[in-house]
């Protein structure tokens, strides 16, 4: 089965340039063997059931893709990624891809998006086609109805959440509604191989006196993509927005300035690093450094 297949969904509604090129050509340097599919407006089924009308109605592009992302999964298999999604190591995120083509123990992967809470990632997934997490997840989709008008009222209606439910209507951890809190190794829990955050996350959102950023809190030998957090389904008065920040930045550049100001290279690439990132504003490096001293 061949699973080197990496999904992107971009519906620029408005109209304004891709932002994530950068991101783009890590999935092209990195991951050669792999083909790109491009999914928009024009080639998905956008009338395939009332979540999709309704979003593609109200053009909120981040829930719209919420739902594709389970269906082009469950189609073609191979690997979804959201468009902020930044390439470390794509010889070993490939390692993970070819384990999952010869596996008969699990039919899809993905990781933790932060450790404590035990949430999972919905900005990168990985699957055979209509495997019982796709058509699962699309089904939840499918059954919102006139429920999907709060999706952006209800933190339960968010994609790591409602991943969530897939392992607790398998039994897995009911009373912590399906979560997998303080993963330290990989395991496999009803056909999923699930990642500990180093794999895939190793931001995690923070907010301290009212402002939006990132902590860098697990960058280590494992990690083989990184999720930037864009926030493009934020509001534009979102703390996460506000001023010149740092979300289309590579890892290696925020590690660096971090490691730069604070370590002085003393350090070895692959620590786990906890500082917090925050927001980029024009007096850097003496807000930044403020903050992190405070922090």
């Amino acid at each position: 089965m061949n699973l080197k297949i990496l999904h992107r969904i971009y519906f620029g509604f408005d109209g304004k340039p891709d932002p994530y090129d950068r991101y783009l050509k890590s999935w092209k340097n990195q991951l050669p063997e792999f083909q790109i599919n491009y999914w928009n407006a024009d080639n998905l089924p956008i009338d395939i059931c009332y979540f999709s009308k309704l979003m593609f109605d109200l053009r909120d592009h981040a829930f719209l893709s919420d739902y594709f992302r389970w269906w082009v999964l469950r189609e073609y298999g191979g690997v979804y990624l959201d468009a902020d999604i930044e390439i470390i190591d794509g010889k070993k995120f490939q390692l993970l891809v070819e384990e999952l083509e010869m596996s008969k123990k699990h039919h899809s992967f993905l990781g933790i998006d932060n450790k404590a809470g035990g949430w999972y990632t919905g900005h990168s997934v990985a699957s055979v086609p209509n495997s019982p997490l796709t058509k699962f997840m699309c089904e939840v989709y499918e059954g919102l109805g006139h429920v999907s008008l709060w999706r952006r009222k209800i933190f339960y209606f968010m994609s790591p959440q409602l991943t969530a439910l897939y392992f607790a209507s398998n039994g897995h951890n009911i009373d912590g509604m399906g979560t997998t809190p303080k993963l330290d190794k990989p395991i496999i829990n009803s056909g999923v191989k699930i990642y500990p955050q180093e794999y895939f996350s190793p931001l995690t959102p923070v907010m301290i006196n009212g402002k939006g950023g990132f902590e860098i809190d697990a960058y280590t030998e494992n990690t083989t993509i990184c999720h930037h957090f864009s926030c493009s389904w934020h509001d534009s008065d979102s703390p996460y927005k506000s001023g010149v920040n740092t979300n289309l930045m590579l890892l290696e550049e925020k590690y660096n300035i971090v490691r730069k100001l604070f370590f002085k290279n003393k350090y070895p690439k692959f620590i786990r690093i906890i500082v917090r990132l925050f927001n980029l504003f024009k007096s850097i490096p003496s807000k930044l450094y403020e903050t992190l001293k405070n922090a």
